[in-house]
């Protein structure tokens, strides 16, 4: 049993997440006390971004339409988000009856663990990084091309008529906008010379944040890329795999208990790194002055102040779930026709003139 092919898929699978998890401590802290304290911080900080995330999204989402939200659970509804993650998590679990097992297992394993393994490259400040890694930012795109073949075997196994349906969609839209995605970012990756955040980051911090450079084409590549990755994590008006009117849940609609708080759990996660790539890659990463290098001593000592970029980090995210709330608010959701359409017939051919145009005015064909 130990030789055989399933079991030794996961145990290179579970080896991938130590090294992911391992990755995240600077090797300069590694071994002893200093190890288990910054990989409490790290953990910490990953995991407030994450309760926090869910909340704010449903107070503005309140807030735009006339309601409170949250209010009575912990003070002004602060614990609503952790009660309902212990009542998922003691719900009774549930499989449909004639279910693959496995696949019903391996689904929700494979998301569970890519999602956490797509942290490691990610950097909260310069030194606070789990990994510098030369190909961060396509180390993070190979890990969320697991999502949708698992989100497909998902409701296969379940053996509903509705999930297998939903698991179709799903597929087929993330191929649709992943492809148009990483198109939007190869002109900065062409410029930079890196996949590296770290480095993108820092070219930024020396010339200035990508979006608001290359004669409109870093702007448009950066709304390619937020648009894409709204509809990469499946969410309103992209959400047409789990459309309740019509396919009740999608590939999710037999998970229930701790499988279902997983998958939710893991459409945050996205919605997180989604937005923090848009960050490292478009808006400047840790650093907060947009105009490139500054000739005010102060301003670059801030810039290079290790609190000053984690906050810098943490409040831009908050703006970008903001952001994805009002969009979630504002539109209405598409049909699947029209989603896939817009993402063949529109964001690809955008995201290569975006690409065209910023490797053009940055002097790469020149």
């Amino acid at each position: 049993m130990s030789d055989s092919p399933i079991s030794s898929f996961i145990q290179q699978v579970s080896d991938l997440a130590v090294q992911a998890i391992s990755s995240f401590i600077p090797k300069d802290l590694k071994g002893g006390l200093p190890l288990m304290l910054v990989t409490i911080a790290i953990g910490s900080y990953i995991m407030i971004l994450q309760l926090l995330g869910p909340f704010v999204e449903r107070k503005v989402m309140a807030r735009q339409q006339g309601r409170k939200g949250p209010y009575y659970v912990g003070f002004r509804g602060i614990l609503q988000i952790p009660a309902d993650l212990g009542k998922l998590l003691f719900k009774e679990d549930t499989r449909p009856e004639n279910a693959d097992w496995f696949g019903f297992f391996m689904s929700i394993y494979l998301i569970g663990l890519t999602s956490i393994m797509s942290f490691a490259p990610l950097p909260f400040s310069k030194a606070l990084v789990g990994g510098n890694m030369s190909i961060g930012i396509l180390y993070v795109f190979a890990i969320f091309s697991i999502f949708p073949p698992a989100m497909f075997i998902g409701g296969w196994a379940s053996n509903s008529k509705y999930a297998l349906i939903g698991g179709f969609r799903s597929a087929g839209q993330l191929l649709a906008y992943e492809i148009p995605m990483f198109l939007s970012i190869l002109g900065v990756i062409g410029v930079v010379g890196s996949f590296s955040l770290i480095d993108m980051t820092e070219y930024q911090i020396l010339n200035g944040w990508f979006m608001f450079k290359y004669w409109g084409f870093g702007l448009l590549a950066a709304l390619i890329f937020y648009v894409a990755g709204l509809a990469e994590t499946e969410r309103i008006p992209f959400d047409i795999p789990e459309a309740e009117a019509e396919l009740v849940m999608g590939p999710r609609t037999e998970f229930s208990g701790w499988r279902y708080a997983i998958i939710m759990m893991v459409e945050y996660v996205h919605l997180t790194v989604n937005s923090l790539l848009f960050i490292y890659v478009f808006f400047g990463g840790y650093d907060f002055w947009p105009f490139g290098k500054s000739n005010n001593p102060l301003i670059e000592s801030w810039r290079h102040n290790e609190l000053v970029q984690v906050a810098t980090i943490t409040i831009k995210f908050f703006l970008f779930v903001f952001f994805a709330t009002t969009v979630r608010t504002a539109f209405p959701r598409m049909r699947i026709d029209q989603l896939l359409s817009f993402g063949w017939k529109q964001l690809l051919p955008a995201s290569l003139v975006a690409m065209l145009g910023i490797l053009f005015f940055a002097g790469v064909f020149s």
